[in-house]
């Protein structure tokens, strides 16, 4: 008898490790992905990783150029400060620190959008796991509750196979050859078989019980898989959520402090170049002008420009070009050059005075400058370069000032050619009106983004900006 009893408990034991083998077999090869995919997903990790550390890199290789800004402006301030070279060193460290500010509102921007797509599946797994934390319990419930069931039942059949084990050798044979009569053996015949479907059915019911348990389990093994598998996948995007928020708060926190210190900056170099070019009067524009009224001005320059047309390109526009060309400047032939390179013959723009403060196509700290200045008393004579018709007048209190545009026609390569004139004092043109070359068309000041009087001159081929004096004599 206690070979059965052995038994049994081995058919449990296997049952058990077969079914839980299976179950981590299927787990395994359910998890585990694809090379193909594990290969696509490094590739896509690795640019990344690359993307991260050029952006790094460009912070360090800005720090280390504003160290050495301020290491320079350091060693110049002690003899001196106030001199062009100082405030070039000045206007570059300005320069890095706008490219760092830029680097790094555009990184908050870009973290930002991440944040804001992994927000939403954040609280999505956040809800699956509760779900499946809940499946989890009401599965581990109904697994105690069978192997409950299980007990009552095992103890039952453990019960009998005592019982049979201690009878020993009596055989159901034996207790029928024992009967006194027929209706003795009948009797005992029908208690043994009664006895026999009981314990069948028993063995049954264990067998039974045994495998629910082992389906409930493995069950449970899955729903505990799953559970962990989302946890990970959630706890992974968490971290990956605070690293991005702490990133935001140390970029913003940089941001603030340069912000501050360029704010600083911008007043020390306005002031000093002002004290400068009013020392030497060689006046020129300020070079911290806030970047989006540069920006805004530069487009409504682009679009005038682009607006220009002959009387023949208006005639044959379609009805719809027409109609969209809200900001078209139709100009006569007769008034301006057609493909001819004499309209590149021009004169200086204020007579008398051809020297110049700042050239094409940087200033002396190397950031851009569009044009030439020619410093002057305010009040000059201020002369179109070249015969042409003011396609524009505007008054400003930023950028160029008081400025105006003339159209001279084309070049020989069909190119337009466009000249401007800034900062003056006042204008004594109207818009439309068709001027001669050396005619008066205002007079020189120091309005707009100005240190002091004189005249910002620039020369434009379809719009882009050429180097002036190349057609100055």
């Amino acid at each position: 008898m206690n070979k059965k009893i052995l038994s049994l408990f081995l058919a449990v034991v296997m049952m058990f490790s077969v079914n839980a083998g299976m179950t981590a077999f299927a787990e395994e090869e359910s998890t585990e992905p694809s090379t193909e995919a594990t290969t696509e997903q490094d590739k896509n990790k690795l640019t990344k990783e690359e993307a991260q550390k050029l952006l790094e890199d460009q912070k360090k290789e800005l720090e280390k150029n504003i160290a050495d800004a301020e290491k320079q402006l350091a060693e110049l301030e002690k003899s001196s400060k106030g001199t062009a070279e100082y405030i070039d060193a000045l206007d570059r460290k300005i320069g890095y620190i706008n490219e760092q500010l830029t680097m790094l509102e555009d990184e908050n921007i870009s973290i930002q959008a991440d944040i804001d797509k992994l927000l939403p599946s954040i609280e999505k797994n956040e809800k699956e796991l509760k779900v499946l934390s809940k499946e989890v319990e009401t599965t581990k419930k109904d697994l105690e509750k069978l192997e409950k069931k299980f007990s009552g039942v095992y103890e039952a059949y453990c019960y009998r196979l005592r019982v049979m084990y201690i009878s020993g050798d009596y055989s159901v044979l034996s207790a029928l050859l024992t009967s006194k009569d027929i209706s003795g053996f009948l009797t005992r015949y029908e208690m043994v078989k009664s006895i026999s479907k009981s314990d069948t059915d028993l063995l049954k019911e264990v067998k039974s019980k045994m495998e629910e348990i082992v389906t409930k389990q493995n069950g449970l093994n899955e729903k505990v898989a799953e559970y962990e598998t989302a946890k990970g996948e959630l706890d992974l995007q968490k971290e990956v959520l605070d690293a991005k928020q702490r990133t935001i708060e140390t970029n913003s926190a940089t941001i603030a402090s340069r912000k501050a210190s360029l704010a600083t900056d911008r007043a020390e170099s306005d002031k000093l170049l002002a004290e400068l070019t009013a020392k030497n009067q060689q006046y020129t524009e300020f070079r911290n002008e806030d970047s989006a009224l540069v920006a805004a001005v530069e487009k409504e320059v682009q679009d005038l420009i682009a607006g220009i047309k002959s009387p023949d390109e208006v005639t044959t526009a379609t009805q719809s070009d027409k109609t969209s060309s809200s900001s078209t400047i139709t100009v006569p032939k007769a008034d301006v050059y057609s493909n001819s390179d004499a309209v590149l013959n021009m004169t200086y723009p204020v007579p008398g005075h051809t020297g110049i403060s700042a050239g094409y196509p940087n200033y002396s700290s190397g950031k851009y400058h569009g044009g030439i200045d020619f410093p002057c008393p305010t009040g000059s004579r201020v002369v179109a370069a070249q015969d042409g018709i003011v396609i524009t007048v505007k008054r400003l209190d930023y950028s160029y000032g008081y400025y105006l545009m003339i159209y001279h026609g084309t070049d020989s390569r069909g190119r337009s050619v466009v000249t401007l004139y800034g900062h003056n004092s006042s204008i004594l043109v109207t818009n439309g009106q068709t001027v001669k070359k050396g005619q008066q068309i205002a007079k020189s000041g120091s309005t707009g983004n100005s240190t002091g009087p004189h005249c910002h001159f620039e020369v434009r081929f379809n719009g882009e900006r050429a180097n002036p004096k190349n057609y100055l004599s």
